[in-house]
C-alpha cells in the first residue's frame, strides 16, 4: 500500500529536533533509520552525538567515504548491520528509493528540489562528456539518453558528480537519467571567444514522493518545512501531513534580537545595491555603489566585534579590511560553531534572472503547483530562509547568551519576516533604515509618466500618446494611473 502521510517536526534552530530524534533512536533499538542531512560537515556532528549515546551500528558514506557514493548507500540499505545510516540530501535525491523500504527516513532540513539549469558548456566538455550519451533532436533541441548507453552513462554521472568544475556535465546527466526533465541543448559561436558553444538548459526537479512512498516512514525535520517548494509538491501530490515524534517542546529564544533593515520598504536588487550616487548602474561593486554604504554602517555600528556575513559573490566590498568579517556560506544550516557572535548581517536577493523565471514557471507546471505559490516557497527558500538561517547560527541558538542579538537585514519586509520566523523573540529598529537609491531609469521613467499625463491633459487619446511614444496602449493606460 502507498504511504501518503509525511511526519513534520517544525521548531526553532537548536531547540532540540535532533535531540528528540536521539532519544526516540536510543528508545527503540530494533528501528533502522536513515538520517539525511543537508552537508558533510553535518553528518560528522549528528554522528558524534549518535555514537555519545553508545550506538555503534551507525554508517556514514558520502564522498569522503566512497568514490560512487550512491552504489555504496544502495548496497548498504540492503545489509543488516546498520541500525543508523547517515547521508546528504544530494545522496539521498540521487539513489533509487526502492531500497528504503525497511527504513525509517529522517530528513534534517528540507532539500531544494528546484533543479533548474541554464548553463553555457565548451565543444571540448561536450564531445568528450556528453555527446557521445545522448542524441539532440534537430527542431526542437531536445535532448535524450542514447538507446543502450544508459549504463555508461550512470557510470560517467558517477565520476563527475562530485567534481565541481563538471557540474553542469553531472546535472545533465542526472537529469537525463532520471527520464522526467526537459533537456534542450543548442550550438552557438560565442563571438567574444571566437569558439562555439553549447547551451544547456534544464527543466527538472527532484520528486520526494517516490522516497515517501517506499519508506517506512518519513520525517522531515526544520525551522520553516511548511514554506519549502517541497512541501508544496507534496501536497499537490495528494499526502498527509502530520505532526511527527520528533518534534521537540516548543522553546523561546532567551534574548529578544534587534533586527536592523537596511533599506527601506519591500524590495531589494542587484542593481539597486550597485547603483552609483548618479543614478547609473556599475558592472562592479566600488566604493562609490549604494550597497557599500548599509555594509559600512553595520560594521561600524559592531564597533569591532565579531560579525557573521552573507552577501553574493559579486559584491567586492573589501571585508579582509575587517578581522571582525566573517563570511559564510549561503547554505549556513550546520554550522554551529560560532556561539561567541552576536551580529549577522545579510545582504542579498532572491530575485531571478529573467531565463531562470521563465524556467521556474515551465518546472512549476510540471510539477502542478499553482505559478504564484510555487515563485513564492522558491522565493522563501533563497531569500528568506537563508536570512533567517544565518541569524540563527549566532548566539541566539545556545540558550545560554548572556545578551542579545543583532541582525542587519536587507529590507523593512525582511525585517518583519525575520521577526515573524524568530517566533516574536524580536525588535525591528529602524536605526540604520535608509530610502533606495533613485536609478536613472526610474528617473527615465517618471519623466515618460510626466510627458503621458501632460499630453493626455492637452485632451490627447491614449492611443495618440501610445504612437507618439512608440509604447503600447496598456502602458500608456498604467502611466496615467500613476502617480509621479
Amino acid at each position: 500500500m502507498t504511504n501518503k502521510t509525511i511526519y513534520v517536526a517544525e521548531a526553532l534552530p537548536g531547540t532540540g529536533k535532533t535531540e528528540s530524534f536521539l532519544k526516540q533512536l536510543d528508545a527503540d533499538p530494533y528501528k533502522r533509520y536513515l538520517y539525511a542531512v543537508p552537508t558533510k560537515v553535518l553528518t560528522k556532528d549528528v554522528l558524534k552525538r549518535i555514537q555519545a549515546i553508545d550506538i555503534n551500528h551507525v554508517y556514514v558514506i558520502n564522498s569522503d567515504t566512497h568514490k560512487h557514493v550512491s552504489e555504496a548507500v544502495e548496497c548498504t540499505l540492503l545489509e543488516e548491520d546498520p541500525k543508523v545510516l547517515l547521508i546528504t540530501h544530494k545522496t539521498l535525491l540521487d539513489i533509487d528509493p526502492c531500497y528504503l523500504q525497511d527504513w525509517i527516513v529522517v530528513i534534517d532540513e528540507v532539500p531544494t528540489v528546484a533543479n533548474n539549469l541554464t548553463r553555457d558548456i565548451g565543444d571540448h566538455a561536450y564531445s568528450n562528456f556528453l555527446e557521445k550519451f545522448i542524441e539532440v533532436d534537430d527542431a526542437s533541441t531536445r535532448a535524450s539518453i542514447k538507446h543502450g548507453m544508459a549504463k555508461e552513462a550512470r557510470s560517467t554521472y558517477a565520476d563527475v558528480v562530485t567534481d565541481k568544475g563538471m557540474s553542469t556535465i553531472a546535472s545533465c546527466l542526472g537529469a537525463l537519467l532520471r527520464g522526467k526533465a526537459d533537456v534542450f541543448i543548442s550550438s552557438f559561436l560565442d563571438r567574444n571567444a571566437g569558439k562555439w558553444k553549447w547551451k544547456v538548459r534544464m527543466i527538472d526537479y527532484f520528486d520526494l514522493s517516490s522516497v515517501f512512498e517506499h519508506a517506512k516512514e518519513t520525517h522531515i525535520l526544520g525551522a520553516n518545512v511548511t514554506g519549502t517548494l517541497a512541501y508544496q509538491h507534496a501536497l499537490s501530490k495528494g499526502y498527509k501531513i502530520e505532526e511527527s515524534k520528533f518534534t521537540p517542546e516548543f522553546r523561546r529564544y532567551k534574548f529578544i534580537s534587534n533586527i536592523y533593515p537596511l533599506i527601506a520598504g519591500k524590495k531589494v536588487s542587484k542593481n539597486m545595491l550597485l547603483t552609483m550616487p548618479d543614478g547609473s548602474i556599475s558592472e562592479d561593486w566600488n566604493d562609490k555603489v549604494y550597497g557599500n554604504i548599509p555594509i559600512l554602517n553595520a560594521l561600524e555600528f559592531v564597533n569591532g566585534e565579531p560579525i557573521l556575513i552573507q552577501v553574493h559573490d559579486w559584491c567586492k566590498f573589501p571585508f579582509d579590511d575587517y578581522p571582525n568579517a566573517i563570511r559564510i556560506p549561503f547554505d549556513a544550516r550546520g554550522l554551529n560553531n560560532y556561539s561567541d557572535v552576536y551580529h549577522t548581517l545579510s545582504l542579498i536577493h532572491g530575485n531571478p534572472t529573467p531565463i531562470e523565471d521563465q524556467n521556474n514557471s515551465e518546472m512549476l507546471d510540471k510539477m502542478g503547483i499553482e505559478s504564484d505559490i510555487g515563485k513564492q516557497a522558491m522565493r522563501n527558500e533563497r531569500y528568506r530562509e537563508l536570512i533567517f538561517q544565518v541569524a540563527t547560527r549566532s548566539s541566539i541558538r545556545t540558550f545560554n547568551n548572556d545578551r542579545p542579538t543583532a541582525h542587519f537585514v536587507p529590507t523593512e519586509e525582511a525585517g518583519l519576516q525575520l521577526a515573524f520566523d524568530l517566533k516574536g523573540c524580536s525588535l525591528v529598529n529602524k536605526e540604520l533604515t535608509r530610502e533606495p537609491p533613485i536609478s536613472a531609469h526610474s528617473n527615465k521613467l517618471e519623466a515618460k509618466i510626466t510627458m503621458a499625463k501632460e499630453l493626455s491633459s492637452e485632451g490627447l487619446s491614449a492611443r495618440k500618446i501610445a504612437s507618439m511614444m512608440n509604447v503600447s496602449n496598456r502602458t500608456v493606460s498604467l502611466w496615467l494611473k500613476q502617480t509621479v
